[in-house]
């Protein structure tokens, strides 16, 4: 699941007035896609340069503006990224930034 480029928007008839709303490049609205994500997932908010900004389980804890929004599996080389900057998405998977070249 990927929910990309999450802008700030004003429904028509909003549910909590004056509360603020973000929406996908493809139009869904990002309190109402919440639900398509798995429990048992890692969300993760990256920006468009692929760098990872947050990583939650639970991802009504993301506020995603201005970025995209993706889940990966729960596994134990997945908890190894942070928000350094180092870690990245690549539209699979995360990805180590911090190559040898990079770290010389």
């Amino acid at each position: 699941m990927i929910i990309k480029n999450l802008k700030h928007y004003t429904p028509e008839k909003p549910d909590v007035p004056g509360a603020m709303y973000l929406k996908s490049e493809d139009g869904q609205d990002w309190y109402e896609c919440q639900s398509l994500f798995s429990a048992e997932t890692l969300k993760l908010v990256y920006d468009s340069n692929g760098i990872i900004t947050s990583i939650s389980k639970d991802v009504s804890m993301l506020w995603p503006v201005n970025q995209s929004v993706a889940e990966v599996a729960d596994t134990e080389e997945n908890r190894k990224a942070d928000i350094s900057g180092r870690w990245g998405f690549d539209g699979e998977k995360i990805t180590d930034l911090l190559t040898a070249e990079k770290a010389r």
